[in-house]
């Protein structure tokens, strides 16, 4: 069972590897294949037959991604006011200005035209009515777009999260009222309970700093957690406690069939009926199922009850079932329920851990004492998840030992069950319901102020650049060999096979080269230019709320991604918030020596200073020069942006911010060799408002980068803009299309070596507007 599931998990983990959707003629050469096993190789050798389930996983993934992208919405329909009806699908998150929820629509009206696609949707409401609840059939206006994820190394992917998930669109509802045609709430029972567990907990527990955290651990719902907590945990390798999964699951299920038996055996005539071992196991797999429906079968939580499920069937049953069997077992299902999970993160993390409990605790005969009890599992998940931490999340924390030897108990012993006993109460006693809620908080808030007090340890957290996924192979042979029972020679040589993963440092430039990164910030901007020794960033980004920070999101991790341990100079060009609002989070997160901008004074805290024209150094024999603004061009909004020349040999870049027409007048003044430019980040995204003729003309560029946000509200860049730019023979490049671009120049070699992100690294679930063409 254990090779068979594995195979199947390669097979689906094969098709992932593709980058378009294979054509169905390979469906029929594999089948074909199976076809010919079946008539010639049937009592062939041993791992001929893993071909078998291998075949199996890809044809399994590959039908299921086809049902999944049966329906993408058309291009022509972006945008535009659709008449949609059917059933709110998830618990509705109610925020400060928006309500969030995933809707399944049965029915799409346009210009008398109906179809019928059976797609999920996630969709956000201002104003929503109070009686939008799950299970809910509506019918509203709506303005729809196409999955479009931000592409840039180091940084999250929306497209692949939406196609696991089956969120085939976004959009908002335009209605104010829409129409509530039925109110179908035991078609999702279930969810309706979770809703009213949810808005229970609301209404009794006062809002604190770890309140959002019980409904986390009640019910898997965890939108209102902030960033900042989110850092706390990943810095102290907790962050797997705060997701419903095994460890939860197994703490309640334990607690139960303890309780459960201890209050048997104290009633004989119980005993003569059911044993009181049967009766706590049962015990235990009702709760098992309970928990894992509270929190609405996640993917860990499914992996949890199947394997506990299994492990107390077969003790009902008399039976003795090994540990690999019932992992393989889980496996299989879990991967026949959703081949796609295995593009999250909580599918390796779960799994792996589990695979490492199993493999880092056996082996051993009779083995007691205290460390055997407590430490020794803590050791195997801190240093075992290490890949996999470094993979996913490129960093990994050096006191996790430390933290979930006091929180796993903390959590396992006192919080969860106090938090689902003061849920089941809830429905019977408010009042009793919200004390045990209160004691799960206070004990939380306790634990929370010994974890912040850990991640704010200098030396918590190791942030490790992400190496190709050989380097992440050759470290878990190494976990594997490091964690052999002891006796087995040579168990110190896997730390030699950790080291090149925890060692490896990306390629940099040499002497007199430059590379430029145009981040996929949206609508918005943010550079990276890296010389030799040094960093610098342009522009920041926007930040649009808590959760949407474009320094949090796109810029740090990308710096991660190079193993940036400072930033030499942060050049803000000017106050708007799509190029300053990323910079306080870039701040917090990695020391900065300088910043140069137009708005100095928005930096009361660091050492800021203007960015004034004439001002010029040195890198790596590389130049950098401020041509704009002057001290009396520094109150002119876009028009006061920071304007910077890079040059290596006789090969330039120009980085102009927001500039308009009136600043490229005056940088007109300079002669045509000090304004030309090889490489050109367009003026204010390529709107109207800037590319003079006789600037463009000046610079003359051989590539223009435009940094735009998908189908922005303000259209850019401007067809006209890139016509001017189309006609003096320029390449044009845009973030839409492309997603991060990455330059490299040489200081003495041509051409210039461009990547494209998005083209790079699409799978075959990107959205479409990947497979067009850049513009030429």
């Amino acid at each position: 069972m254990f090779l068979f599931s594995l195979s199947f998990l390669c097979g689906i983990l094969i098709l992932q590897s593709f980058s378009h959707l294979p054509h169905f003629s390979w469906l029929v050469g594999i089948i074909f294949f199976i076809v010919l096993y079946f008539l010639f190789f049937k009592k062939s050798e041993h791992y001929l037959k893993l071909i078998l389930p291998t075949a199996g996983g890809f044809i399994w993934a590959w039908s299921y991604a086809c049902l999944q992208l049966s329906w993408s919405l058309p291009p022509e329909l972006e945008g535009k006011p659709l008449k949609v009806t059917g059933v709110v699908s998830s618990i509705p998150d109610r925020e400060m200005h928006a309500t969030r929820f995933r809707f399944l629509i049965q029915k799409i009206q346009f210009e008398n035209k109906i179809k019928s696609p059976k797609a999920l949707v996630q969709l956000s409401w201002q104003e929503a009515p109070e009686k939008l609840h799950v299970g809910d059939q509506w019918q509203f206006l709506v303005h729809l777009k196409r999955i479009h994820s931000l592409m840039n190394p180091g940084g999250f992917n929306y497209e692949t999260w939406s196609f696991q998930e089956g969120i085939r669109a976004t959009g908002y509802v335009v209605s104010k009222e829409g129409v509530l045609i039925s109110s179908a709430w035991y078609h999702h029972l279930l969810d309706r309970l979770r809703e009213y567990i949810n808005e229970n907990i609301k209404e009794n527990l006062p809002k604190t700093r770890t309140s959002s955290w019980l409904t986390a651990l009640a019910l898997g719902e965890r939108h209102d957690i902030s960033p900042d907590d989110w850092q706390v945990l990943r810095n102290t390798g907790t962050n797997h406690l705060m997701a419903i999964a095994g460890l939860h699951i197994g703490f309640m299920a334990t607690f139960f069939y303890r309780m459960v038996a201890w209050i048997w055996r104290r009633r004989p005539q119980l005993t003569l009926k059911i044993p009181a071992q049967h009766a706590g196991a049962i015990a235990a797999l009702a709760i098992t199922f309970i928990y894992s429906a509270m929190a609405g079968f996640s993917i860990p939580t499914q992996r949890a009850c199947l394997m506990l499920s299994l492990f107390l069937i077969t003790l009902l049953l008399r039976r003795k079932i090994l540990s690999w069997p019932t992992w393989s077992a889980a496996l299989f299902f879990i991967l026949l329920s959703n081949p796609l999970s295995v593009l999250t993160a909580s599918f390796w993390l779960s799994f792996g851990s589990v695979a490492l409990i199993i493999y880092g605790m056996s082996g051993y005969l009779a083995p007691k004492g205290l460390w055997w009890k407590h430490g020794r599992i803590q050791w195997v998940i801190a240093v075992g998840l290490i890949p996999l931490s470094i993979g996913w999340f490129q960093q990994y924390s050096l006191v996790s030992f430390v933290a979930n030897s006091i929180a796993i108990p903390c959590i396992g012993f006192f919080v969860v069950p106090l938090t689902v006993f003061g849920c089941f109460f809830l429905f019977f006693s408010a009042k009793l319901g919200a004390i045990l809620l209160w004691l799960a908080d206070k004990v939380l808030s306790l634990l929370w102020i010994f974890l912040v007090y850990l991640s704010h340890l200098s030396w918590a957290s190791c942030y490790q650049a992400v190496p190709t996924m050989g380097y992440i192979i050759i470290a878990c042979i190494g976990i594997v060999i490091l964690l052999l029972p002891v006796g087995f020679p040579g168990r110190v040589v896997g730390i030699l096979w950790l080291l090149p993963c925890l060692m490896y440092r990306p390629p940099h430039p040499a002497p007199g080269d430059v590379w430029l990164t145009l981040l996929d910030v949206g609508q918005g901007l943010s550079t990276v230019v890296q010389t030799q020794h040094h960093i610098l960033v342009f522009d920041a980004g926007a930040r649009l709320s808590d959760h949407n920070d474009m320094g949090e999101n796109v810029v740090v991790p990308f710096l991660r991604s190079l193993s940036v341990r400072y930033i030499d100079r942060l050049v803000i060009s000017h106050s708007d918030n799509d190029h300053i609002g990323g910079a306080p989070a870039i701040l917090k997160q990695i020391p900065t020596y300088l910043i140069e901008s137009s708005v100095p004074y928005k930096f009361p805290a660091m050492p800021a200073s203007y960015c004034l024209r004439g001002e010029t150094w040195q890198w790596d024999q590389v130049i950098f020069q401020f041509l704009y603004p002057t001290r009396d061009k520094l109150s002119l909004d876009n028009n006061s942006s920071c304007v910077l020349r890079i040059t290596t040999g006789n090969q330039h870049i120009l980085l102009t911010g927001d500039i308009e027409k009136l600043a490229e007048e005056y940088l007109m003044n300079f002669s045509a060799a000090d304004l030309a430019a090889d490489i050109l980040v367009a003026p204010h995204h390529g709107s109207r408002t800037s590319a003079l003729n006789e600037f463009i003309f000046a610079i003359h560029p051989h590539i223009v980068l435009f940094s735009v946000g998908y189908r922005n509200r303000y259209h850019f860049p401007d067809p006209a803009v890139v016509k001017k730019y189309q006609n003096i023979g320029a390449e044009l490049y845009d973030t839409v299309h492309a997603g991060a671009i990455q330059i490299q120049l040489k200081m003495r070699q041509l051409p210039f070596h461009i990547a494209l992100y998005r083209f790079d690294h699409q799978g075959y679930w990107s959205d479409e507007v990947a497979n067009t063409e850049s513009r030429e």
